[in-house]
């Protein structure tokens, strides 16, 4: 495996040593607290999950998690609720989010929220909720905390665990400082091991489920077993009509979260020196974040009005992406990002910075190209390539296109029914 698989964002490492010594030691407290804490849990109940009963054709799921938006709820909670496994699913969230078949929301005590704050309150409920139901599977998104919480309430209630590993090895090397997790990102140093200690919670997991192939590879490469890789399932209904009626208006598109692991200051380089080899090149970034000022003033310091838009927040990205020509990500860090997958649903090459999952979306030359993410010149090189050979790009839209069909909803539902059935009904 090349070195990019296990490339993490250094500078939350930076940050993190630049906090105060009290600030740095008390965050190590109360992680060494949580691990001590829930293996005790864990150890004191390890015999009692065989007592329940798990033959059966469906089961009941409670998952836990910061879920952000309802394109995150569609493309992974969806594919599990529409499986043939699934009898009804318990999310644990901070609002309620997307109306679906067999999906009750529950928020917690705004009260229980305010004192102990968000991950300690959906705990809490989510534990209740486990408690009060016949519940057979517990999950949590990102191992800290929701992952490792959701194991110790799994194993409290005699169900399975669920860790859906959405951040791939970034949240468990150095001992999570590079997670961006409160209190794992404050430790102030890359934690060997407290590492070693998260890799042997993990293995205890009844189920990990990673985005990609490369989290899968780092995970199973540490002795963690039963891992299955789902990055989940776009619903191509949405973008069937669309497919169909493309009006191609905008060159380059980059759908993200205005964060600084996005990048946006590296795609605004691009486009600028881009600009110098195609000078009406039309860029448009879709989404919101505290950044948007600052990033569009500097659009504007890099003269770029003409050229680059910023839409902001919408849940309209579907029709935005039809009209554009290709992709672009020029993240410093990624799992295997939705935008991608959706991107793929209407055949749209895809430049991307070589890292995370990307691969398994990406090949290149063929759907599009993998760059060093440092490398500004061949993004805009590769750019070049799509927007003026037409017969290369044209091929590319069609291999996307087929690549599509793995990322699917029903692509998804049918990985679930194979991971669960398989292995857990009829044990």
């Amino acid at each position: 495996m090349g070195k990019y698989e296990y490339t993490v964002q250094k500078s939350r490492l930076i940050d993190s040593q630049k906090n105060t010594l009290l600030k740095k030691l008390f965050a190590r407290l109360v992680t060494n607290i949580i691990l001590v804490t829930s293996n005790f849990i864990i150890t004191l109940l390890s015999d009692k999950d065989k007592d329940k009963d798990k033959d059966k054709d469906k089961n009941n799921f409670l998952l836990m998690g910061r879920f952000e938006s309802d394109n995150w709820i569609a493309a992974h909670i969806k594919p599990l609720a529409e499986s043939n496994v699934c009898a009804h699913i318990w999310v644990v969230a901070d609002r309620k989010m997307l109306e679906i078949d067999n999906v009750t929301y529950v928020t917690p005590s705004p009260l229980v929220k305010k004192i102990f704050g968000g991950v300690f309150a959906r705990t809490y409920t989510a534990y209740q909720v486990t408690k009060n139901n016949d519940i057979d599977y517990v999950g949590g998104f990102h191992l800290l905390l929701n992952g490792i919480f959701s194991h110790v309430i799994a194993k409290i209630n005699r169900a399975k665990s669920i860790y859906f590993c959405v951040g791939g090895w970034s949240e468990i090397i150095g001992g999570g400082v590079y997670s961006g997790t409160p209190l794992f990102k404050d430790t102030g140093k890359h934690d060997a091991n407290l590492e070693a200690r998260l890799i042997n919670y993990v293995k205890n997991i009844d189920h990990v489920i990673t985005m990609g192939s490369k989290a899968k590879q780092f995970l199973e490469s540490k002795g963690v077993k039963s891992v299955t890789v789902n990055p989940g399932g776009i619903d191509t209904s949405i973008f069937e009509k669309l497919l169909s009626e493309q009006s191609k208006d905008i060159d380059l598109i980059l759908v993200a979260r205005l964060d600084p692991i996005k990048r946006i200051d590296r795609f605004l380089t691009i486009v600028e020196q881009l600009k110098l080899r195609l000078p009406n090149v039309s860029a448009v970034i879709v989404g919101g974040g505290n950044k948007l000022q600052e990033y569009k003033s500097l659009s504007e310091q890099k003269g770029l009005n003409d050229n680059v838009s910023f839409v902001g927040a919408t849940g309209d990205v579907a029709s935005y992406l039809s009209r554009a020509r290709v992709f672009v990500l020029t993240s410093d860090s990624e799992g295997l990002p939705l935008s991608c997958m959706e991107a793929t649903m209407l055949g749209l090459p895809i430049v991307a910075s070589n890292i995370g999952d990307l691969s398994d979306i990406v090949e290149p030359g063929k759907t599009g190209y993998l760059i060093d993410k440092n490398d500004v010149a061949g993004f805009v090189d590769s750019l070049c390539t799509l927007l003026i050979d037409k017969e290369h790009a044209k091929s590319a839209s069609v291999a996307t296109l087929h690549k599509s069909a793995s990322f699917t909803l029903h692509s998804a539902s049918k990985t679930w029914d194979e991971t669960l059935k398989l292995s857990e009904i009829k044990p």
